[in-house]
Parts: C-alpha cells; sequence; structure tokens
C-alpha cells in the first residue's frame, strides 16, 4: 500500500515539474516578444520623413528646391503669371510630393 502513495506521489511531483517547466517557458516567449516590441523602432510613414518641395522665384525664374538644395530650376519665367501667383512664389510655394510638384510645374508651364 505504501508503494502506490510513493507511485502517486512520484507522478504528482513529475506532473508539477512539467507545468513548472511549462510556465517557464512560456514566460521567456512572453519575454522575448515584449523585448522585440520595447527595442523595435516605431513605424514611420514615408510622407512625413520627406522634406517637402518648395517652388519660388529666383532671378526672374521658377525654381523648386528640397531640403535647401535647388533641384530643379525651370525656364518658366515668373513674371508671366498672374499677380497672385507671382506674391506666392515670392514666399515659396510648398508641395508635399513629386505629383504636387509635377502639377504646380504643368499649371505654370503652359
Amino acid at each position: 500500500m505504501m508503494q502506490g502513495f510513493y507511485m502517486l506521489a512520484m507522478l504528482r511531483a513529475k506532473r508539477q515539474r512539467r507545468i513548472a517547466l511549462l510556465a517557464c517557458a512560456a514566460a521567456l516567449i512572453s519575454a522575448f516578444f515584449a523585448a522585440r516590441v520595447w527595442f523595435s523602432t516605431p513605424a514611420v510613414p514615408a510622407s512625413t520623413t520627406e522634406l517637402p518641395y518648395i517652388a519660388q522665384a529666383d532671378e526672374g525664374r521658377l525654381v523648386v528646391s528640397r531640403g535647401g538644395e535647388i533641384v530643379i530650376r525651370t525656364d518658366i519665367d515668373v513674371r508671366t503669371l498672374p499677380a497672385a501667383d507671382r506674391e506666392a512664389l515670392e514666399d515659396g510655394i510648398l508641395l508635399s510630393d513629386a505629383q504636387a510638384l509635377a502639377r504646380l510645374l504643368e499649371d505654370y508651364g503652359s
């Protein structure tokens, strides 16, 4: 009869060790994924990292700059544009992306 209780106690201890090992493994896996989330770089949309284009008048011509460097120097004569457009170009027109730049150049070039 003692052997039966001993065997039950051994089985119970073995089961408790398995449960403890599974709990430790789950904790380690959770810690790994939490560390990946904690130390990963945050996702930033591409549109916020790009510098805007700035269209402005320079010596009577339309130039486009980005980040302080001239990207495009056009042959568009600013003096032929309407007064409101000339004033806007004197202050500088911010363009968010290449599509907006293409539309502006198409409007002013025709």
